[in-house]
């Protein structure tokens, strides 16, 4: 089943315009990416998205705070830029 899962992924990341771009990675290994405002096949606009990508990805090993909080800040959309190593 999970091949399966697999190859839906591949066949729907292919129809779609979203485009990420990757902004940063934290100290925990975590990656951002942001995915600019864009139009799907529809014709309906999509708003910008803000992701990150569990360098833990399993539910069970998620605790809070493994997300650094100014990274959570951006995530959220309380800070526009993304945080800097400085």
């Amino acid at each position: 089943m999970s091949w399966w899962r697999g190859v839906l992924r591949s066949v729907w990341s292919a129809l779609s315009k979203e485009v990420r771009e990757h902004v940063g990675t934290d100290h925990l290994g975590n990656k951002y990416y942001y995915v600019a405002e864009y139009k799907n096949w529809r014709g309906q606009t999509i708003r910008e998205k803000r992701i990150v990508e569990a360098a833990n990805r399993k539910e069970v090993d998620y605790e809070a705070g493994d997300i650094p909080t100014e990274w959570e800040a951006w995530i959220r959309r309380t800070r526009k830029t993304p945080p800097t190593m400085e």
